[in-house]
C-alpha cells in the first residue's frame, strides 16, 4: 500500500498533520536568506549536519576539515563553521566556552554563530525524527538567491550566555537565539509541534499536549536532556 503524501513525509504512519506541517515549514525556512548566511549557505549547514550524522564518528577534538578527503575543497562554508557543525551535531556535551571562543577567533561573527546554531539544532531535530521512524528525510528546497545584510545589532549583550542576546524577558532557553529573531521564530514553530508552545512554557503546567500530560512531557524532556548531556 502506498504511503500517504503529506507536506514533509510520505508514509502510512499516523504522523500528526501539525507536526508534518511544522517540519515542512522549518525546511522551507532553511532555504531563506538569513541575517548572516545566504540561502545556499543555510542549506549547506543542513547538508553538513547530515554529513556529520552519516559519517563514521570522529573524536570531538578532531576537526573534520583537517581530515584528508572528508570535506570538499569547494565547500560553501568556512572551515570554522564546518568544524562547529560537526562538534555540535555529534558531541554537544563536549562544548566549552573556550571552544566557542576558538570558533569566533577563526572568523565567525557572534551573531552568525547564533544563526548557525539555530539551523544546526533544527536540522538535527527534524532529521532525527525521520531517522527514528525510518522515513526519508525532508527534501531540501531551492535556496533563495539574495544575500544577507550581515548587520550587527548594537543593543545585544553577552550576559548569561556565551552568545549575545536581546533584552527580553523569559527563561534562558527563550533568550539563547534572540540575537537572530528569525531563528527564535523557527524555534517556536518546532516547539509548538514537538513540545509545548513557548508562551505556555511557564504559564501552563497542567494542560495536555495531544495525548500526553504536561508532567509526562517534562519527564520525557528531562530524560532526553540527560541522554544528550544537556547543560540544563
Amino acid at each position: 500500500m502506498k504511503g500517504l503524501s503529506m507536506a514533509a513525509y510520505s508514509t502510512e504512519l499516523p504522523i500528526r498533520p501539525d507536526l508534518d506541517q511544522a517540519h515542512a515549514e522549518v525546511a522551507s525556512r532553511w532555504s531563506t536568506t538569513g541575517s548572516w548566511w545566504s540561502g545556499v549557505e543555510r542549506l549547506a549547514i543542513v547538508e553538513e549536519v547530515r554529513h556529520a550524522r552519516d559519517s563514521d564518528d570522529i573524536a570531538p577534538w578532531e576537526s573534520p576539515t583537517a581530515i584528508a578527503g572528508l570535506i570538499s575543497d569547494d565547500h560553501a562554508l568556512p572551515d570554522a563553521a564546518i568544524d562547529a557543525i560537526w562538534r555540535i551535531t555529534n558531541h554537544p556535551g563536549t562544548l566549552t566556552a573556550e571552544w566557542h571562543a576558538s570558533i569566533l577567533g577563526r572568523g565567525i561573527h557572534p551573531e552568525a554563530y547564533v544563526e548557525m546554531v539555530g539551523v544546526v539544532a533544527q536540522a538535527n531535530a527534524v532529521d532525527r525524527f525521520a531517522d527514528a521512524l525510518d522515513l526519508d528525510r525532508v527534501e531540501l528546497p531551492i535556496p533563495s538567491t539574495s544575500e544577507p545584510d550581515q548587520t550587527g545589532d548594537a543593543s545585544l549583550e553577552v550576559t548569561s550566555h556565551w552568545v549575545p542576546t536581546a533584552k527580553i524577558k523569559g527563561p534562558n532557553v527563550l533568550k539563547a537565539l534572540s540575537a537572530v529573531p528569525f531563528e527564535n521564530e523557527t524555534l517556536s514553530i518546532l516547539s509548538s509541534a514537538q513540545y509545548v508552545r513557548l508562551g505556555d512554557l511557564l504559564s501552563d503546567l497542567v494542560s495536555k499536549q495531544n495525548s500526553l500530560s504536561r508532567l509526562q512531557i517534562e519527564v520525557i524532556a528531562a530524560r532526553t536532556s540527560k541522554l544528550n548531556e544537556c547543560f540544563y
